[in-house]
């Protein structure tokens, strides 16, 4: 069985993580097929948009595998493949340069919650938990920094990376860490339909928005903000998609 599955529909590509059996934890294979995925995305010119997400009915990751780990250390090395090698499969280290929708049913944790935090855009099965759990089996975390960043707020973050809080779907959705719950049975159903309509706004303008996003402007000062904005994001003034924008405007369409 495949670890790891591509489909495409259109300009919309789809990174299916296929370890069903052990939560979708993050092994050296899975790892280097998820940082090949983004280089797919990153590079061919016809996706427009890409989802992340376990098999159906799986989750859609626990995190690192922690028994490849031990083998590791058990044979006197530092680390698992992936941790030599530096492939590992985060969005951020390997950047897909466009929007990314992480589809999250049952268990959502660790590694596989940095890998959420750090796509674009999360949806959630009401079956989805999120947790960060790294402290409790000795592993170093950047988890107050990535959670901060897909807004959850500095209390919870904190409770969730000392205590290991977990959240359920419906705290995710108050906190802000998704913008959707739907059922188990929708949830690739919606996250297909999200990319469709991205894959259908301006090119131009979804573009600038991914390019100014990871430039990571919200962070600077209003004031600077906004200027460097205007000039990284270059979807700003007569583009073509703004042309064709306005005729579809006044035509109905």
């Amino acid at each position: 069985m495949d670890k790891f599955r591509i489909e495409q529909r259109g300009g919309a590509l789809a990174g299916i993580l296929n370890r069903p059996e052990v939560h979708n934890a993050l092994d050296s294979d899975l790892r280097a097929a998820l940082a090949d995925f983004w280089d797919r995305v990153r590079e061919d010119p016809e996706v427009r948009v890409a989802i992340v997400a376990g098999a159906p009915g799986s989750s859609f990751s626990s995190g690192r595998d922690m028994k490849e780990t031990a083998k590791a250390y058990e044979a006197e090395r530092p680390g698992a493949d992936w941790e030599l090698g530096g492939r590992t499969g985060y969005p951020a280290d390997t950047p897909p340069g466009k929007p990314v929708i992480a589809a999250i049913d049952r268990y959502c944790m660790g590694a596989g919650l940095k890998i959420a935090a750090e796509c674009d855009l999360r949806i959630a099965a009401a079956t989805a938990v999120f947790a960060s759990p790294q402290a409790k089996v000795g592993r170093a975390t950047e988890s107050p920094l990535y959670l901060r960043r897909a807004g959850i707020p500095s209390a919870v973050a904190l409770d969730m990376v000392f205590t290991g809080l977990r959240l359920d779907a419906a705290a995710a959705l108050h906190h802000g860490l998704v913008s959707r719950v739907v059922g188990p049975d929708r949830l690739m159903a919606e996250a297909w339909s999200m990319a469709e309509t991205i894959e259908f706004f301006s090119p131009t303008v979804v573009a600038g928005l991914k390019t100014g996003l990871d430039a990571e402007l919200g962070d600077l000062p209003a004031s600077m903000a906004s200027s460097l904005w205007k000039k990284v994001t270059a979807m700003y003034g007569d583009t073509p998609d703004a042309r064709e924008g306005a005729k579809r405007f006044v035509s109905g369409r």
